[in-house]
């Protein structure tokens, strides 16, 4: 058989055109083995299915639903929000590979065909349960060779060669419960996996591919629907920017700016990219001196939130928010703040009514210099 009758082969024996274009398999895989085939159109079957939506799809692996609400970790892992199946992109099946006890599916998700941009290229298992096949997440496939400790509410995964710090993962618990009992929280276990870098994040959950990587020297992110945080090495057992971020389904209608802020506000020395707020209120000062135009009035704006890779000014400005709102109200009205919907427009007023000035620019202007020039930060105890 020739390579283009091989090719015309498999676009007949796959019937690529009666996906609507959304759906392709890419000319190297082979779909003429019958359970290539099955799995193929099992991956495509399930792409049609909603997967953004959260029920009972019974194209995925029943044991996975069982154990976590949000099953399929692709779209529920948290850097890609919304997430990566929100942008109905076209996907083509790059390869289907013999994998442990079923296939491994390699498909990339792009925008297009002319020319193509990649958004992301994906790993997703299938099994058979029950006699037929079911689709699974590759992270337990990346990481059963990791060794496992558990802390407290706290079980940690990390990489073989990785090691473990009993001191920091305590602190990590002790801080986990405090922001249980501050924030009124239940007690829930926790899944913390410990990565070589921020690309091996993820790897583990699936991604060869991912349009953010390379773009980071550290990086963590939580899947609150599910109690997981990933974290880097650099990051370490004690992520508590990740680990207080499990308030978020507590206060789902509250303000960006308050749940970024109480991540950088209480997140210790990994307030944001690894480092202390210290140092990012350092880089955002002698940014914000050296670009006079930019009006803090709406710090809310893109103008205002654009800087570079390494300093979100978000953070700072949320932790500076944060700051306001404990040493005028207390816990409680930072509570009933993240408690309501508000728009920009409302916290900027807001702001406006707690400091008694509408030059919220000079105020944020001089509270970055001040701290600057004192060359340190302290946060309210969140204990008080």
């Amino acid at each position: 058989m020739t390579r283009l009758t091989f090719i015309l082969t498999l676009i007949i024996t796959f019937n690529i055109a009666s996906y609507s274009q959304k759906y392709a398999v890419n000319f190297g895989c082979d779909t003429i083995n019958p359970e290539k085939k099955q799995v193929a159109q099992l991956w495509i079957n399930y792409l049609k299915s909603k997967p953004d939506s959260i029920y009972d799809n019974s194209y995925w692996s029943i044991q996975e639903k069982n154990k976590y609400k949000c099953y399929d970790f692709l779209k529920s892992e948290g850097f890609i929000n919304p997430s990566l199946y929100y942008f109905n992109l076209y996907n083509e099946i790059l390869s289907i590979s013999e994998y442990e006890d079923g296939y491994l599916i390699r498909s990339a998700f792009h925008y297009g065909s002319t020319p193509i941009n990649i958004m992301a290229i994906t790993n997703v298992v299938a099994r058979k349960e029950k006699g037929k096949y079911v689709l699974a997440n590759y992270t337990p496939y990346y990481t059963r060779d990791w060794n496992t400790t558990i802390v407290g509410l706290i079980t940690y995964k990390y990489f073989p060669e990785y090691e473990f710090d009993s001191v920091k993962a305590k602190e990590a618990n002790e801080f986990l419960q405090t922001v249980c009992e501050v924030f009124e929280l239940p007690e829930e276990a926790l899944t913390y996996y410990i990565t070589r870098n921020c690309d091996d994040i993820h790897r583990a959950k699936g991604f060869d591919f991912v349009i953010t990587m390379g773009g980071n020297k550290d990086c963590g992110f939580i899947d609150d629907c599910n109690n997981i945080i990933y974290a880097t090495a650099l990051a370490g057992e004690n992520h508590q920017h990740e680990l207080i971020h499990i308030v978020n389904k507590r206060y789902p209608n509250a303000h960006d700016y308050l749940l970024v802020g109480i991540s950088s506000y209480w997140g210790g020395n990994t307030a944001h990219g690894a480092k202390p707020l210290i140092y990012h209120i350092k880089r955002l000062n002698d940014y914000l001196i050296q670009n006079s135009h930019i009006n803090l009035n709406y710090f809310t704006s893109q103008e205002a939130t654009m800087m570079d890779f390494e300093t979100n000014p978000m953070y700072v400005y949320g932790a500076l928010l944060i700051d306001i709102v404990l040493r005028k109200g207390g816990i409680n009205e930072l509570k009933r703040l993240m408690s309501i919907e508000m728009s920009d427009e409302e916290l900027i007023n807001y702001l406006r009514k707690e400091l008694n000035t509408d030059d919220l620019n000079q105020y944020f202007r001089n509270r970055l210099s001040e701290i600057s020039k004192d060359d340190k930060f302290e946060a309210v105890n969140l204990k008080f």
